[in-house]
Protein backbone atom coordinates (compact mmCIF):
# COMPACT_ATOMS: atom_id res chain seq x y z
CA UNK A 1 0.00 0.00 0.00
CA UNK A 2 1.27 3.67 -0.61
CA UNK A 3 1.04 5.63 2.13
CA UNK A 4 0.17 9.78 1.43
CA UNK A 5 -0.49 12.21 4.16
CA UNK A 6 -4.31 11.74 4.41
CA UNK A 7 -6.77 13.59 6.83
CA UNK A 8 -8.33 11.08 8.48
CA UNK A 9 -8.65 12.00 12.14
CA UNK A 10 -10.25 14.93 14.26
CA UNK A 11 -7.31 15.10 16.47
CA UNK A 12 -4.14 16.52 15.23
CA UNK A 13 -6.20 19.43 13.13
CA UNK A 14 -5.99 23.22 13.83
CA UNK A 15 -8.03 24.31 11.10
CA UNK A 16 -7.65 28.03 12.59
CA UNK A 17 -3.88 28.07 12.26
CA UNK A 18 -4.26 26.58 8.29
CA UNK A 19 -6.59 29.25 6.98
CA UNK A 20 -4.09 31.78 9.43
CA UNK A 21 -1.42 30.65 7.03
CA UNK A 22 -3.15 30.56 3.64
CA UNK A 23 -4.73 34.59 4.77
CA UNK A 24 -1.77 35.12 5.09
CA UNK A 25 0.25 34.07 2.11
CA UNK A 26 -2.92 35.93 -0.07
CA UNK A 27 -2.04 39.17 1.88
CA UNK A 28 1.99 39.04 1.08
CA UNK A 29 2.44 36.32 -2.15
CA UNK A 30 6.18 36.96 -1.34
CA UNK A 31 5.79 34.45 1.69
CA UNK A 32 4.14 31.94 -0.64
CA UNK A 33 8.08 30.52 -1.11
CA UNK A 34 8.55 29.72 2.56
CA UNK A 35 5.24 28.22 3.08
CA UNK A 36 6.07 25.45 0.23
CA UNK A 37 9.80 24.87 1.62
CA UNK A 38 7.72 23.39 4.55
CA UNK A 39 4.34 22.20 3.39
CA UNK A 40 5.09 19.80 0.13
CA UNK A 41 1.51 18.41 -0.25
CA UNK A 42 -2.09 19.50 -0.39
CA UNK A 43 -2.98 16.86 2.40
CA UNK A 44 -0.87 18.70 5.28
CA UNK A 45 -4.52 20.78 5.29
CA UNK A 46 -6.81 19.18 6.87
CA UNK A 47 -9.48 21.10 5.62
CA UNK A 48 -10.34 20.17 1.70
CA UNK A 49 -11.16 23.60 0.27
CA UNK A 50 -7.46 24.60 2.37
CA UNK A 51 -6.14 22.42 0.38
CA UNK A 52 -7.84 23.60 -2.94
CA UNK A 53 -6.55 27.07 -2.50
CA UNK A 54 -2.92 25.76 -1.61
CA UNK A 55 -2.82 24.02 -4.84
CA UNK A 56 -3.90 26.88 -6.55
CA UNK A 57 -1.00 29.03 -4.87
CA UNK A 58 2.13 26.74 -5.60
CA UNK A 59 0.71 25.77 -9.01
CA UNK A 60 0.57 29.78 -9.83
CA UNK A 61 4.14 30.28 -7.67
CA UNK A 62 6.23 27.49 -9.39
CA UNK A 63 4.53 28.74 -12.90
CA UNK A 64 6.21 32.38 -11.81
CA UNK A 65 2.81 33.75 -12.35
CA UNK A 66 1.39 36.76 -9.83
CA UNK A 67 -0.45 35.77 -6.58
CA UNK A 68 -3.42 37.68 -5.90
CA UNK A 69 -7.57 37.06 -5.55
CA UNK A 70 -8.37 37.80 -8.73
CA UNK A 71 -5.91 35.32 -10.28
CA UNK A 72 -6.26 32.40 -7.69
CA UNK A 73 -10.12 32.98 -7.98
CA UNK A 74 -9.97 32.53 -11.88
CA UNK A 75 -7.61 29.64 -11.36
CA UNK A 76 -9.81 27.50 -9.42
CA UNK A 77 -12.36 28.23 -11.61
CA UNK A 78 -10.20 26.91 -14.89
CA UNK A 79 -9.77 23.86 -12.52
CA UNK A 80 -13.47 23.16 -11.96
CA UNK A 81 -12.52 23.68 -8.25
CA UNK A 82 -15.49 23.56 -5.61
CA UNK A 83 -18.10 26.34 -6.32
CA UNK A 84 -17.68 26.88 -2.33
CA UNK A 85 -14.45 28.76 -2.86
CA UNK A 86 -15.89 31.81 -4.84
CA UNK A 87 -13.76 35.30 -4.22
CA UNK A 88 -16.13 35.92 -0.66
CA UNK A 89 -14.57 32.70 0.30
CA UNK A 90 -10.99 34.07 -0.63
CA UNK A 91 -11.74 37.55 1.02
CA UNK A 92 -13.03 35.88 4.11
CA UNK A 93 -9.52 33.75 4.18
CA UNK A 94 -7.39 36.54 3.16
CA UNK A 95 -8.92 38.27 6.16
CA UNK A 96 -7.64 35.90 9.35
CA UNK A 97 -4.34 36.50 8.06
CA UNK A 98 -2.35 38.70 10.03
CA UNK A 99 1.39 37.14 10.57
CA UNK A 100 4.28 38.74 9.40
CA UNK A 101 6.59 35.26 9.88
CA UNK A 102 4.73 32.02 8.99
CA UNK A 103 7.89 29.51 9.30
CA UNK A 104 7.55 27.99 12.42
CA UNK A 105 3.45 27.76 12.00
CA UNK A 106 4.10 26.00 8.71
CA UNK A 107 6.05 23.62 10.63
CA UNK A 108 3.42 23.16 13.03
CA UNK A 109 1.12 22.13 10.59
CA UNK A 110 3.73 19.80 8.71
CA UNK A 111 3.65 18.14 12.07
CA UNK A 112 0.17 18.09 12.23
CA UNK A 113 -0.51 16.25 9.32
CA UNK A 114 2.65 13.57 10.64
CA UNK A 115 0.75 13.12 13.21
CA UNK A 116 -2.39 11.93 11.40
CA UNK A 117 -0.45 9.77 9.10
CA UNK A 118 1.49 7.93 11.69
CA UNK A 119 -1.99 7.34 13.32
CA UNK A 120 -3.42 6.01 10.05
CA UNK A 121 -0.32 4.15 9.34
CA UNK A 122 -0.47 2.22 12.68
CA UNK A 123 -3.72 1.13 12.83
CA UNK A 124 -3.12 -0.05 8.90
CA UNK A 125 0.00 -1.93 10.38
CA UNK A 126 -1.62 -3.46 13.59
CA UNK A 127 -4.47 -4.97 10.92
CA UNK A 128 -1.22 -6.28 8.96
CA UNK A 129 0.39 -7.78 11.83
CA UNK A 130 -2.82 -9.19 13.01
CA UNK A 131 -3.02 -10.78 9.37
CA UNK A 132 -2.01 -14.66 10.04
CA UNK A 133 -0.42 -14.66 6.43
CA UNK A 134 1.92 -11.87 6.33
CA UNK A 135 5.41 -11.82 6.36
CA UNK A 136 6.74 -10.22 9.62
CA UNK A 137 10.38 -9.91 7.76
CA UNK A 138 8.60 -8.41 4.59
CA UNK A 139 6.83 -6.11 7.49
CA UNK A 140 9.94 -4.47 9.33
CA UNK A 141 11.17 -3.92 5.67
CA UNK A 142 7.83 -2.44 4.42
CA UNK A 143 8.19 0.45 8.13
CA UNK A 144 11.82 1.48 7.58
CA UNK A 145 11.38 1.81 4.00
CA UNK A 146 8.45 4.05 4.89
CA UNK A 147 10.19 5.65 7.93
CA UNK A 148 12.76 6.39 5.66
CA UNK A 149 10.68 7.92 3.62
CA UNK A 150 8.53 10.30 5.84
CA UNK A 151 12.69 11.34 7.19
CA UNK A 152 13.96 11.67 3.72
CA UNK A 153 11.09 14.35 2.90
CA UNK A 154 11.50 16.06 6.38
CA UNK A 155 15.36 16.46 5.10
CA UNK A 156 14.97 17.55 2.11
CA UNK A 157 12.44 20.51 3.25
CA UNK A 158 15.73 21.78 4.76
CA UNK A 159 17.58 22.43 1.69
CA UNK A 160 20.85 24.62 2.29
CA UNK A 161 22.72 27.14 0.07
CA UNK A 162 26.17 27.52 -0.78
CA UNK A 163 26.95 30.36 1.03
CA UNK A 164 24.91 27.74 4.24
CA UNK A 165 28.09 25.03 3.37
CA UNK A 166 30.49 27.71 3.63
CA UNK A 167 29.65 28.95 6.95
CA UNK A 168 29.80 25.23 7.94
CA UNK A 169 33.39 24.88 6.36
CA UNK A 170 34.49 27.97 8.32
CA UNK A 171 32.83 26.77 11.39
CA UNK A 172 34.16 23.33 11.37
CA UNK A 173 37.85 24.88 11.19
CA UNK A 174 37.66 27.79 13.65
CA UNK A 175 36.36 24.71 15.90
CA UNK A 176 39.10 22.42 14.88
CA UNK A 177 41.73 25.30 15.49
CA UNK A 178 40.10 26.09 19.00
CA UNK A 179 40.46 22.10 19.90
CA UNK A 180 36.20 21.87 21.12
CA UNK A 181 35.68 19.39 17.35
CA UNK A 182 37.42 16.28 16.87
CA UNK A 183 37.14 13.78 14.76
CA UNK A 184 36.57 9.86 15.40
CA UNK A 185 40.30 9.07 15.94
CA UNK A 186 41.98 5.40 16.33
CA UNK A 187 44.65 6.01 18.98
CA UNK A 188 47.34 5.31 16.29
CA UNK A 189 49.40 8.77 16.35
CA UNK A 190 49.78 8.19 11.90
CA UNK A 191 46.16 7.78 11.00
CA UNK A 192 44.94 10.15 13.84
CA UNK A 193 47.25 13.14 12.69
CA UNK A 194 46.64 12.59 9.08
CA UNK A 195 42.81 12.72 9.08
CA UNK A 196 42.33 14.97 12.02
CA UNK A 197 40.39 11.98 13.11
CA UNK A 198 37.18 11.29 10.44
CA UNK A 199 34.12 12.82 10.50
CA UNK A 200 30.77 11.92 11.58
CA UNK A 201 29.38 10.40 8.57
CA UNK A 202 32.34 8.06 7.72
CA UNK A 203 32.47 4.70 6.34
CA UNK A 204 35.69 2.95 6.44
CA UNK A 205 36.83 -0.21 5.72
CA UNK A 206 39.02 -2.26 7.88
CA UNK A 207 40.53 -5.55 5.48
CA UNK A 208 43.12 -7.72 5.89
CA UNK A 209 44.15 -11.14 5.65
CA UNK A 210 43.40 -14.43 8.05
CA UNK A 211 45.47 -13.73 11.55
CA UNK A 212 46.32 -10.47 10.48
CA UNK A 213 44.77 -8.86 13.75
CA UNK A 214 41.39 -7.10 12.60
CA UNK A 215 39.81 -7.87 15.89
CA UNK A 216 42.84 -6.68 17.82
CA UNK A 217 43.50 -3.35 15.68
CA UNK A 218 39.75 -2.35 16.44
CA UNK A 219 39.83 -3.56 20.17
CA UNK A 220 42.61 -1.23 20.58
CA UNK A 221 40.07 1.22 18.54
CA UNK A 222 37.15 1.00 20.61
CA UNK A 223 39.54 1.31 24.13
CA UNK A 224 40.59 4.70 22.76
CA UNK A 225 37.34 5.75 21.88
CA UNK A 226 35.57 4.07 25.17
CA UNK A 227 38.30 4.89 27.86
CA UNK A 228 40.07 8.35 26.38
CA UNK A 229 37.95 9.64 24.13
CA UNK A 230 34.53 8.86 26.56
CA UNK A 231 32.50 7.78 23.13
CA UNK A 232 29.79 5.03 23.26
CA UNK A 233 30.89 2.70 20.68
CA UNK A 234 28.86 -0.17 19.44
CA UNK A 235 30.10 -3.38 18.00
CA UNK A 236 28.47 -5.97 15.75
CA UNK A 237 30.52 -8.96 16.66
CA UNK A 238 28.99 -12.64 14.58
CA UNK A 239 32.37 -14.20 13.93
CA UNK A 240 32.36 -14.99 18.09
CA UNK A 241 30.40 -14.50 20.99
CA UNK A 242 30.09 -11.18 23.09
CA UNK A 243 31.94 -13.09 26.03
CA UNK A 244 34.50 -13.81 23.91
CA UNK A 245 34.73 -10.40 22.47
CA UNK A 246 35.32 -8.84 26.04
CA UNK A 247 37.67 -11.73 26.94
CA UNK A 248 40.01 -9.46 24.65
CA UNK A 249 39.86 -6.49 26.09
CA UNK A 250 40.51 -8.51 29.42
CA UNK A 251 43.59 -9.67 27.63
CA UNK A 252 44.68 -6.06 26.16
CA UNK A 253 44.53 -4.60 29.91
CA UNK A 254 45.30 -7.55 32.35
CA UNK A 255 49.02 -8.49 30.50
CA UNK A 256 47.15 -12.09 30.28
CA UNK A 257 46.62 -13.86 26.55
CA UNK A 258 44.10 -14.74 24.85
CA UNK A 259 44.87 -18.49 25.65
CA UNK A 260 45.65 -18.08 29.33
CA UNK A 261 42.71 -16.62 30.23
CA UNK A 262 40.71 -19.25 27.99
CA UNK A 263 42.29 -21.88 29.55
CA UNK A 264 42.16 -20.12 33.03
CA UNK A 265 44.23 -22.48 34.99
CA UNK A 266 47.37 -19.64 35.63
CA UNK A 267 44.91 -16.33 36.30
CA UNK A 268 45.16 -14.70 39.77
CA UNK A 269 42.02 -13.49 39.61
CA UNK A 270 42.29 -10.52 42.50
CA UNK A 271 45.49 -9.31 39.74
CA UNK A 272 42.59 -9.87 37.03
CA UNK A 273 39.87 -7.99 38.69
CA UNK A 274 41.87 -5.17 39.63
CA UNK A 275 43.73 -4.57 36.43
CA UNK A 276 40.56 -4.84 34.73
CA UNK A 277 38.05 -2.05 36.59
CA UNK A 278 39.22 0.53 34.06
CA UNK A 279 36.64 -1.49 31.82
CA UNK A 280 33.89 -1.25 33.96
CA UNK A 281 31.39 0.74 33.00
CA UNK A 282 32.66 1.30 29.65
CA UNK A 283 29.73 2.78 27.03
CA UNK A 284 30.58 -0.37 24.97
CA UNK A 285 27.42 -2.14 23.41
CA UNK A 286 27.59 -5.50 22.10
CA UNK A 287 25.43 -7.83 19.37
CA UNK A 288 26.66 -11.13 18.84
CA UNK A 289 23.20 -12.37 16.98
CA UNK A 290 23.59 -13.25 13.70
CA UNK A 291 21.03 -11.42 11.89
CA UNK A 292 20.31 -9.34 8.88
CA UNK A 293 20.96 -5.91 6.89
CA UNK A 294 17.38 -4.59 8.34
CA UNK A 295 18.04 -5.54 11.60
CA UNK A 296 21.51 -4.63 11.68
CA UNK A 297 20.19 -1.38 10.43
CA UNK A 298 17.29 -1.01 13.08
CA UNK A 299 20.42 -1.81 16.31
CA UNK A 300 22.44 0.53 14.93
CA UNK A 301 19.46 3.49 15.03
CA UNK A 302 18.60 2.43 18.48
CA UNK A 303 22.47 2.28 19.38
CA UNK A 304 22.69 6.28 18.66
CA UNK A 305 18.82 7.40 19.75
CA UNK A 306 19.04 5.49 23.13
CA UNK A 307 22.93 5.38 23.75
CA UNK A 308 24.15 7.84 21.71
CA UNK A 309 26.47 5.97 20.16
CA UNK A 310 29.19 7.61 18.31
CA UNK A 311 31.22 5.03 16.52
CA UNK A 312 29.74 1.42 15.12
CA UNK A 313 32.02 -1.57 14.67
CA UNK A 314 30.88 -4.24 12.37
CA UNK A 315 32.98 -7.60 12.66
CA UNK A 316 32.60 -8.73 9.83
CA UNK A 317 30.71 -7.50 6.78
CA UNK A 318 30.48 -10.60 4.81
CA UNK A 319 28.86 -12.71 7.75
CA UNK A 320 25.91 -10.05 7.29
CA UNK A 321 22.92 -11.75 5.67
CA UNK A 322 20.17 -10.49 3.50
CA UNK A 323 17.64 -12.44 1.70
CA UNK A 324 16.91 -10.52 -1.30
CA UNK A 325 20.19 -10.69 -2.69
CA UNK A 326 20.45 -12.96 -5.24
CA UNK A 327 24.19 -13.76 -4.83
CA UNK A 328 27.16 -13.12 -2.46
CA UNK A 329 28.35 -10.20 -4.11
CA UNK A 330 25.08 -8.57 -4.96
CA UNK A 331 24.45 -9.28 -0.87
CA UNK A 332 27.68 -7.62 0.17
CA UNK A 333 27.44 -4.64 -2.45
CA UNK A 334 23.97 -3.89 -0.86
CA UNK A 335 24.98 -4.21 2.77
CA UNK A 336 27.52 -1.59 1.91
CA UNK A 337 25.60 1.08 -0.05
CA UNK A 338 23.27 0.44 3.35
CA UNK A 339 25.74 1.51 5.89
CA UNK A 340 27.53 4.42 3.74
CA UNK A 341 23.94 5.82 3.85
CA UNK A 342 23.69 5.15 7.26
CA UNK A 343 26.86 7.08 8.79
CA UNK A 344 25.97 10.12 6.61
CA UNK A 345 22.23 9.88 7.80
CA UNK A 346 22.80 9.06 11.84
CA UNK A 347 25.89 11.65 11.67
CA UNK A 348 27.97 8.59 13.15
CA UNK A 349 31.48 7.06 12.07
CA UNK A 350 30.74 3.24 10.70
CA UNK A 351 34.17 0.33 10.47
CA UNK A 352 33.42 -2.32 8.79
CA UNK A 353 36.13 -4.91 8.95
CA UNK A 354 36.05 -7.44 5.42
CA UNK A 355 37.40 -10.25 4.66
CA UNK A 356 40.64 -10.46 1.74
CA UNK A 357 40.32 -12.22 -1.81
CA UNK A 358 43.02 -15.23 -1.45
CA UNK A 359 44.63 -13.48 -4.72
CA UNK A 360 47.15 -11.84 -2.84
CA UNK A 361 48.54 -14.94 -1.47
CA UNK A 362 49.32 -15.95 -4.45
CA UNK A 363 51.36 -13.11 -5.01
CA UNK A 364 55.41 -13.27 -4.27
CA UNK A 365 57.55 -11.37 -1.54
CA UNK A 366 56.49 -8.14 -0.99
CA UNK A 367 54.13 -7.84 -3.77
CA UNK A 368 51.92 -9.89 -0.89
CA UNK A 369 51.61 -6.34 0.08
CA UNK A 370 47.35 -5.56 -0.33
CA UNK A 371 45.67 -3.45 -2.56
CA UNK A 372 42.42 -2.19 -3.35
CA UNK A 373 41.59 -5.12 -5.88
CA UNK A 374 42.12 -7.69 -3.15
CA UNK A 375 39.05 -6.36 -1.57
CA UNK A 376 36.61 -9.91 -1.27
CA UNK A 377 33.57 -9.84 -3.34
CA UNK A 378 32.96 -6.85 -4.15
CA UNK A 379 34.74 -3.48 -5.70
CA UNK A 380 31.33 -1.42 -4.13
CA UNK A 381 33.15 -1.62 -0.69
CA UNK A 382 35.79 0.40 -1.94
CA UNK A 383 33.64 2.73 -4.25
CA UNK A 384 31.19 3.44 -0.68
CA UNK A 385 34.15 3.76 1.84
CA UNK A 386 35.56 7.40 3.18
CA UNK A 387 38.72 5.12 4.12
CA UNK A 388 39.99 1.82 3.00
CA UNK A 389 42.46 0.72 5.86
CA UNK A 390 44.83 -2.73 5.19
CA UNK A 391 46.73 -4.62 7.96
CA UNK A 392 49.90 -6.70 6.93
CA UNK A 393 52.47 -8.35 8.54
CA UNK A 394 55.46 -9.51 6.60
CA UNK A 395 56.12 -12.32 9.47
CA UNK A 396 53.22 -14.04 8.58
CA UNK A 397 54.97 -14.54 4.82
CA UNK A 398 58.08 -15.38 5.80
CA UNK A 399 59.23 -12.14 4.60
CA UNK A 400 61.87 -9.48 6.01
CA UNK A 401 63.00 -6.11 5.48
CA UNK A 402 66.50 -5.02 4.38
CA UNK A 403 68.73 -5.11 7.69
CA UNK A 404 66.11 -7.80 9.31
CA UNK A 405 64.20 -5.87 11.34
CA UNK A 406 61.31 -7.58 11.15
CA UNK A 407 59.92 -9.85 13.67
CA UNK A 408 56.62 -11.50 14.89
CA UNK A 409 55.16 -7.94 16.14
CA UNK A 410 55.35 -6.02 13.35
CA UNK A 411 52.14 -4.94 11.43
CA UNK A 412 52.11 -2.22 8.79
CA UNK A 413 48.96 -0.27 8.28
CA UNK A 414 48.27 0.56 4.34
CA UNK A 415 45.51 3.74 4.03
CA UNK A 416 45.07 3.05 0.51
CA UNK A 417 42.16 5.19 0.43
CA UNK A 418 41.77 8.32 2.72
CA UNK A 419 38.92 10.79 1.25
CA UNK A 420 40.06 14.46 2.54
CA UNK A 421 43.53 13.26 2.98
CA UNK A 422 46.82 11.72 1.44
CA UNK A 423 46.66 8.07 1.38
CA UNK A 424 49.95 5.85 1.66
CA UNK A 425 52.30 4.56 -0.61
CA UNK A 426 51.11 0.49 -1.19
CA UNK A 427 55.88 0.62 -0.79
CA UNK A 428 55.81 3.06 2.36
CA UNK A 429 53.34 1.80 5.07
CA UNK A 430 52.85 3.02 8.49
CA UNK A 431 55.05 0.68 11.02
CA UNK A 432 53.50 -0.52 14.11
CA UNK A 433 54.22 -3.30 16.71
CA UNK A 434 50.85 -5.98 17.23
CA UNK A 435 51.07 -8.12 20.57
CA UNK A 436 48.56 -10.65 19.22
CA UNK A 437 48.24 -12.37 22.34
CA UNK A 438 47.64 -9.79 24.34
CA UNK A 439 45.30 -7.77 21.06
CA UNK A 440 47.48 -4.56 21.23
CA UNK A 441 48.64 -2.11 19.40
CA UNK A 442 52.25 -0.21 20.67
CA UNK A 443 54.91 2.78 18.37
CA UNK A 444 56.98 0.38 15.84
CA UNK A 445 59.91 -1.33 17.79
CA UNK A 446 58.93 -0.73 21.63
CA UNK A 447 58.22 -4.31 21.88
CA UNK A 448 61.14 -5.80 20.32
CA UNK A 449 63.01 -3.87 22.77
CA UNK A 450 60.89 -5.36 25.75
CA UNK A 451 59.02 -2.29 26.50
CA UNK A 452 55.38 -1.20 25.59
CA UNK A 453 54.79 2.50 24.34
CA UNK A 454 51.25 3.63 23.47
CA UNK A 455 50.49 4.84 20.32
CA UNK A 456 48.28 8.06 20.85
CA UNK A 457 50.84 10.06 23.18
CA UNK A 458 48.25 9.94 25.80
CA UNK A 459 49.35 10.81 29.31
CA UNK A 460 50.47 7.98 32.13
CA UNK A 461 47.13 8.73 34.25
CA UNK A 462 45.12 7.48 30.85
CA UNK A 463 44.54 3.60 29.86
CA UNK A 464 47.09 1.48 29.62
CA UNK A 465 47.63 1.08 25.96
Amino acid sequence: MKYELVPNHLVNVDEQLEATVLGSVLNEPSMAGVMLKYIRKPAVFYNQLHQLVYEAIATLYLQSEPIDLVIINRHLRTQKADEAIDYYYLTELSNKGYLNIIDSHCLSLLQLSIKRYLSQYGADLRKSALDPSSDPVALLSKLNEDADAIMGNLTSMRKKTANDYMKEVYDDIIEKQSGRKKGITFGVKEIDERTGGFPPGSYIILAAGTAMGKTGFMIHAIRHQCLVEKNAVGCVTIEMSGADYMARFFAAVSDYSNSELNRATTIDLNKLYNRTQVLADMPLHIHDVPLESLELQYIIREWVRRQNVKMVVVDYIQLVEDPRSLNTRERVSNISRSLRNLARELGIVIVAISQMSRDWERRKDFDKRPQLSDLKETSQLEQDATAVLFLFRPSKCGLQYEGGIVDEHTMELHALKLRGARATDRDDPWLLDYDGACNRIARYGTMRLGGFSALSGEEEDKPHF
